[in-house]
């Protein structure tokens, strides 16, 4: 029964994966370069902001916390792809509704 979950499990995830990278190809070929260019600066500096959070979490935590935090950094590793298209997918529909509306909030 867990051997059966678990490969249901797996092919779930597979076809998440191969849905979320189809969407990332879709997006990615009709956003214009502009919009490309702010999600991929938005993006770098979204890392770089986690990153120092990250160090400066770090720091702070008991061991016991900064085990499973690097448990689940693993998972986020492994699902890298789906993650990343998913965040690309809210910025730039982030991005579009702002410009549909004006600039407002």
């Amino acid at each position: 029964m867990m051997h059966q979950t678990a490969e249901k499990a797996s092919l779930i995830a597979d076809q998440i994966r191969d849905k979320a990278t189809r969407a990332a190809h879709l997006v990615r070929d009709r956003t214009p370069e502009p919009i490309r260019e702010k999600t991929a600066q938005a993006a770098a500096q979204a890392w770089d902001g986690a990153a120092r959070a990250g160090r400066y979490a770090a720091d702070k935590s008991p061991d016991p916390l900064l085990e499973k935090t690097g448990r689940a950094v693993t998972v986020a590793r492994v699902n890298r792809t789906p993650l990343l298209a998913a965040a690309a997918v809210i910025v730039a529909l982030t991005v579009v509704v702002r410009r549909r509306r004006g600039g407002r909030r």
